[in-house]
């Protein structure tokens, strides 16, 4: 059977609205931020605090995924960037060893998608708040190396 030039107007029709269908959404927000919270390592006597960022359509190519944290310790934020890259699901965004960190206490979090030319193109807030005061902490790591080791240095230990 030979096909019309209608039939495959048709055809052509119908692969198009099936490849839009899969296509991401092109306009509204560039990400949601999906998560996060406090970490207490009580091995290594660390505390940290992380977001994750979805995207929710295709990033600016070039562009800058940013987080900005409060610093439970004072000063200035802790500010972490990621590139953007193709095909990323997620970002994942985790500060170094806090100090300071109080329970109870809201810390904020901005996420801010940034395009090639520095051009901030959504910020999304988010708060953390962790139940714990990080004085739950050891004084000093219970273990030490990547085999988990007691630590000699720390008086909790017998």
């Amino acid at each position: 059977m030979i096909a019309t030039p209608a039939r495959t107007f048709s055809v052509g029709a119908l692969f198009l609205v099936a490849l839009s269908a899969c296509s991401p959404e092109e306009s509204g927000d560039y990400i949601k931020v999906g998560g996060g919270g406090f970490v207490f390592n009580y091995r290594i006597a660390e505390a940290t605090a992380g977001v994750i960022a979805e995207p929710q359509r295709t990033l600016p190519a070039g562009g800058t995924l940013e987080a900005r944290f409060d610093n439970p310790a004072g000063g200035p934020p802790i500010v972490i960037a990621k590139e953007v890259t193709a095909d990323r699901k997620r970002y994942s965004f985790t500060t170094p060893p806090l100090t300071g960190v109080e329970g109870g206490k809201a810390y904020r979090v901005a996420v801010r998608v940034i395009d090639d030319a520095g051009t901030e193109l959504q910020s999304v807030d988010y708060e953390l708040r962790s139940e714990f005061d990080q004085s739950i902490l050891p004084e000093k790591a219970l273990t030490v190396g990547p085999g988990y080791d007691i630590n000699p240095d720390n008086p909790e230990q017998e």
